[in-house]
Formats: structure tokens, sequence, C-alpha cells
């Protein structure tokens, strides 16, 4: 299963991550178990690295599959979602993946953050709440 995670109870951090060939059913997986970690998610930050991805297929269709468990993670108290895409192409399908999911559930209490520069496990609190990357923004100006 190219895809994983593991919780970092010192961080409150879900650290996800994903390599090789990715497919919806992929990430449906691992957002069906990280949906269903024991314990008390309230106050935590999803971190998804997606710095070894080949292929992200993930279709606009696709990503309406993956809000409800979004949605499940809200409701289990987790705060926000910082993605970590290096990859072009990989970052414009993770884009498409985070505007689907904000429409669908109502977004996260602390949002989503999308850069292609990685975050220190300890620092991902803190980059979630300074706002979008300049990138986001340069990105979302020439859509505009």
């Amino acid at each position: 299963m190219p895809a994983g995670y593991e919780f970092q109870i010192d961080h409150r951090i879900i650290h996800g991550a994903a390599w090789d060939h990715v497919t919806l059913d992929d990430l449906e997986r691992y957002m069906v178990e990280a949906s269903q970690l024991p314990g008390d998610l309230r106050g935590a930050v999803e971190y998804l690295d997606l710095s070894e991805v080949i292929t992200l297929q993930v279709s606009m269709v696709g990503a309406l599959q993956l809000a409800p468990w979004y949605e499940s993670l809200i409701d289990r108290g987790i705060r926000g979602s910082v993605i970590f895409a290096p990859d072009e192409e990989v970052y414009e399908i993770a884009e498409t993946i985070i505007a689907t999911c904000a429409q669908m559930g109502g977004g996260l209490p602390d949002g989503y953050r999308l850069t292609s520069t990685p975050v220190a496990l300890t620092n991902v609190h803190h980059f979630l709440k300074q706002g979008p990357t300049l990138e986001a923004l340069a990105c979302h100006a020439q859509v505009a």
C-alpha cells in the first residue's frame, strides 16, 4: 500500500506519507485508517508528505469521495492539514483535493495549507497558523 501514517502524540500530528504511484483507493484507505485512530484527536493536525509520489491518480470525482473522510476527522477534533507536495503535477492535484474537501465539508477549523517545501513535524502547527503560502497566493492570482 503506497500510503501510510503514524500518530505523533508528542506533537499532536497525524503524519501521513504516500509514495510511488498513488491511487484514490490508496488515499481512501489512508483516510479510513486515520479517521479511526484511537484516542482523542482534538487539536491534532495532519501532515501529509507527498514528496515520494511519482503519480497521484485522483480526479475531481475522486476528490469528492475523500471529503467525507475529512469530515470524520473534523468530527474527531482535527484542526487542520498541511500537505507537502514538491512535484508540480502532484501539487496541482493536491490543490484540487483541498478545494473539493473544503467546499464539501466546510473546511478544517485551522484550514488547509499546501507547500512545496518540507515542514519539520515540530513546526507543523505553527506553519498552519501562518496562513497561505506565497506560492498558493501566486497560483490563486494566476487562476483569477
